[in-house]
């Protein structure tokens, strides 16, 4: 008769300590995974509005509708719906009704959690309003004004305020 000596498995006391050991450890860890799932939240969203405002500039320098440097060759819209913000490039008037999802001068799209509080332009972005930046030809806001915007979710270590221009 042949006898395998010597295989051992877990006692249940190894395998107890083992999960109490681990738990105690994900405990400890989850103040720090919420507060890098917000900066991460904040980083996409800061990032996507820098895109935006590029894209935006880029096609108001190509002023595909050959506007006149008083109007708007392009913009940004900031709008908020029910689970998410979103933001819009679109070429002309950032603020007529084409600059929508599925609009005629709609050209580029991208969402973000709705839960970050947004300010742009100094004005914040409520499900009430949106607020929308228009760029004219020369590749500026046709307000004449610098464009900054905050970002805030899960407190003021995570706050990002950067301007656009």
């Amino acid at each position: 008769m042949n006898r395998v000596s010597g295989l051992r498995g877990f006692t249940l006391i190894e395998l107890l300590v083992t999960l109490t050991i681990s738990s105690f450890l994900l405990m400890a860890s989850a103040p720090y995974l919420s507060d890098w799932t917000y900066s991460r939240q904040i980083k996409d969203a800061s990032s996507k509005l820098q895109s935006a405002y590029g894209l935006a500039k880029a096609l108001a320098l190509r002023n595909p509708d050959a506007v006149g440097a008083t109007s708007a060759a392009a913009g940004i819209k900031v709008v908020t719906g029910n689970s998410t913000r979103a933001v819009y490039v679109c070429k002309g008037d950032p603020a007529s009704a084409a600059c929508a999802t599925g609009g005629a001068s709609l050209r580029w799209s991208a969402d973000f959690p709705a839960a970050i509080t947004m300010t742009l332009g100094g004005t914040s972005v409520t499900s009430s309003s949106a607020v929308t930046l228009a760029i004219n030809n020369r590749g500026v806001p046709t307000t004449g004004l610098v464009y900054g915007y905050t970002l805030s979710r899960g407190g003021a270590a995570n706050d990002v305020a950067r301007t656009l221009l």
